[in-house]
């Protein structure tokens, strides 16, 4: 199970400045019931990179999604047996919709 310890809640009013912005709204659009928390810890650990989990309200499983600091890529996307890379926010966030959608 991916630990989710540390974790902020990560709304639509937040925003990194970065493509990771992007990302999470082609996420939304798609998934209505969306959650998202940031994982504060690890940027304050190491500024080269931040670490989100993603999921839906009706699952308490998360997704991991990695990306460097302000929200740039490279993107991984995370579930508990595999990763997607991506390089883009469209195909990051192709990545994190197929993986909620499994």
């Amino acid at each position: 199970m991916i630990d989710t310890m540390n974790t902020l809640p990560w709304t639509a009013e937040h925003a990194t400045g970065g493509p990771l912005d992007q990302v999470f709204r082609i996420v939304r659009d798609q998934v209505p019931d969306l959650v998202i928390e940031h994982n504060a810890a690890v940027e304050e650990e190491d500024g080269d990179w931040d670490e989100f989990f993603i999921r839906m309200a009706t699952n308490p499983d998360p997704l991991r999604l990695e990306c460097r600091s302000g929200g740039q890529p490279p993107f991984t996307v995370f579930d508990e047996y595999s990763s997607i890379d991506a390089r883009d926010p469209a195909a990051a966030a192709e990545a994190v919709l197929e993986f909620l959608s499994a």
